[in-house]
This record gives structure tokens, sequence and C-alpha cells, in this order.
């Protein structure tokens, strides 16, 4: 018969022969082998028995490998889910993860902790949860904030963003400093903060200049500009954009600096809240 020791081991040595197989799917970027593959792992872990919350304190070596193999299958699902664009999987697999993060502080480090919690806060700003940003941020001590650069770049791009620093924000998606796995973060931030200009916009103009509003919106070509403009029912002919249900008035700002300035006191007043 076998020992304990030997009983215990097993299920460890079939999943760890599992994720060896993901982790060839996922360098090949098979995304339909991963999500395949990632639901066979999760099944595996079930047979874990020491995972939080019965994790203990003070883990035995075969116990550390369960909560080592099941932390990396967490954060492997955290990248595919971005990249299956399935982001309720991403907050579901990021709440698991916070535990193995706070909770299990005898484990090693993981390299991927930062950069997936970076990616995190870069979802938070995309989908404009400033109140949860400041929350996670704050739970990450302050000279992390300051050295780790997949912590300081999403809270540098909050900062922009309060100060209406779009074109700061538009040369950051470009500079690709953030996990490659963050584009998709970006472009929905970038899309963010659009609404928030156009928005301003309305409820401040009659019209505006084509090319000024291509400016202020980060928009590359007319033809976007116009597409963008479609979709929110505004016209756009002669140079000039037309919002509508305003009256024509003049203003003592002009249209940038108004916007940058409304802007930032929104996001002051949301950050005091």
């Amino acid at each position: 018969s076998l020992s304990p020791q030997t009983t215990m081991a097993t299920p460890v040595a079939a999943v760890a022969a599992q994720l060896e197989k993901f982790k060839a799917a996922f360098a090949r970027e098979d995304l339909e082998a991963c999500v395949k593959l990632l639901a066979e792992l999760k099944m595996g872990m079930l047979s874990f028995g020491s995972l939080p919350p019965a994790a203990p304190s003070a883990p035995s070596s075969s116990q550390q490998q369960e909560l080592l193999l099941a932390r990396e299958i967490l954060e492997y699902g955290t990248l595919v889910s971005i990249k299956t664009v399935d982001i309720p999987a991403f907050e579901r697999h990021i709440a698991q993860l916070k535990v193995y993060y706070a909770d299990c502080g005898s484990l090693p480090a993981s390299e991927r902790q930062y950069p997936i919690l970076g990616l995190n806060l870069l979802r938070l700003l995309a989908q404009n949860r400033i109140a949860e940003f400041h929350t996670e941020l704050e739970l990450l001590p302050v000279e992390l904030q300051l050295s780790n650069e997949f912590i300081k770049f999403p809270a540098q791009l909050e900062q922009h963003i309060m100060e209406g620093s779009y074109n700061r924000v538009l040369s950051a998606k470009q500079s690709g400093a953030y996990a490659k796995e963050g584009l998709y973060f970006m472009d929905l931030l970038v899309d963010t903060v659009r609404d928030e200009i156009a928005e301003c916009s309305e409820k401040a103009y009659h019209s505006i200049t084509a090319a000024e509003l291509q400016t202020m919106l980060m928009i590359s070509s007319e033809q976007e500009l116009r597409e963008f403009a479609d979709q929110r029912d505004w016209r756009v002919a002669n140079g000039l954009v037309t919002f509508g249900g305003q009256d024509d008035k003049p203003l003592a700002l002009p249209a940038s600096q108004l916007i940058h300035e409304s802007l930032a006191y929104a996001k002051e007043l949301e950050r005091i809240v």
C-alpha cells in the first residue's frame, strides 16, 4: 500500500504535470487549449487539502507545494481571462489570489504578483472605478507604489487623468510600460477618457471645431472622429462638430482649458468622497 506521504504527493504530481502542458499551450498562445487545461487544473486543485481558508500558517513541504501550484494556476487564470476577454473571470481570479498574496506569507514571493496587481489597478482605472482603485492602491506599501514599475504605472496614470493631462495617457499607452496583457485595459482606459471628454464637451458647448475636438479626444483621423460622432449623434460639417440640445453662447474659457478644469475638479471631488 502507498504511504500517506506518497498518497499526498500523487495528486500534486499529476497537477504539476498538467500545468506543464498548460504552459506549453500558453507559450504558443493556443487559447482554446489553455481554457480547457485550466478547467482541468482547477478540478485537480480540489484534491488539495491545504488551500485557503484551510491553509496552515507553517505549511509542510508537501502543503507548500500544493499552495504554490494553486497560486500559479490562478495567476495564469488571470492572464488567460484577459486574453479571452472574460473580465468577470479575471475579477474572480484576482479575488482568490489576494488571499494567497495577503495570508500565505510563508510562501516564496511570486514574480507574477505585482504585474498582476498592476493589471488589476489598470482594470479599475479603465472601468472608472476610482474609489476601488484607491482602496486597492492603499493596501500596498507607499514605497512599493513609488518604486515598483507595475504599480507605479497605473498610479501615475490616475494622476494624469485627475489633472486632465490626457496627452500623457495616450503617450503612456504607446510607451508599453506595463505587462503586455495590459494593452486591453489601456484601450479601455483611452475609451473611458474619451467618453469623459465627450460628456463634458456636450454639456459645455453647442459646437466646437473638428480639429480641436480631434486633438482633445486623441483621435488620429477625421474618419475616426466621424465614427465617434455618429455613435453620439453629433453632426460634423464644414470643419465643425455640433452637439445639439444647447443654445449657442460665448464662453470665457477655451474648450480644452474648461474641460481640463471641470474634469480635474470632478476627480478631486471623487477622491475626497
